[in-house]
């Protein structure tokens, strides 16, 4: 008899442990709904003038060797000098799924580029060494620029 009083209680706390769990992670899952344009605009406000311009998609995928099919938006920025590293990439993926991918495919770039600049430019080498990439669900923000930081919580709170 002991036990039935307190089965009606314990299936409460099952049932609620498990609609919190769910909760958490659904809000913990990341990326967003909006444009890539509308996830960009707040961040290029952020920009210092002249340190980067607006890329095609093609420069993006030709320099990161992207899969086009995994991509629903990009945009892609970098400094027009050879000898500035300064880039920002933000992608939007079809699928969350593919965000290692990007992920990996960003960071071959940065070695390469850390390569190409490790023994003649020391201060683009360090920059590439404090470069930000981040995933966020469908998302991925790349960044290496004197104001990452800067640059980075912008796109947090664009998100």
């Amino acid at each position: 008899m002991k036990y039935k009083n307190y089965l009606i209680p314990e299936i409460l706390c099952v049932v609620c442990l498990i609609g919190f769990i769910v909760w958490i992670c659904i809000l913990s899952s990341g990326g967003t709904q909006k444009s890539v344009d509308e996830v960009t605009v707040p961040v290029v406000a952020v920009m210092m003038q002249n340190q980067m311009t607006k890329k095609t998609n093609a420069d993006a995928i030709k320099a990161f060797d992207f899969d086009v099919s995994k991509i629903e938006g990009l945009a892609y920025y970098s400094n027009d000098s050879v000898m500035d590293v300064s880039e920002m990439l933000i992608v939007k993926l079809n699928d969350a799924d593919d965000a290692s991918e990007f992920k990996t495919a960003i960071q071959n770039r940065v070695t390469d580029l850390e390569n190409t600049y490790k023994n003649y430019a020391p201060d683009q080498y360090a920059l590439l060494q404090d470069c930000i990439i981040k995933t966020s669900g469908n998302t991925v923000f790349y960044c290496t620029a004197q104001n990452a930081d800067e640059l980075y919580d912008a796109y947090k709170k664009a998100l």
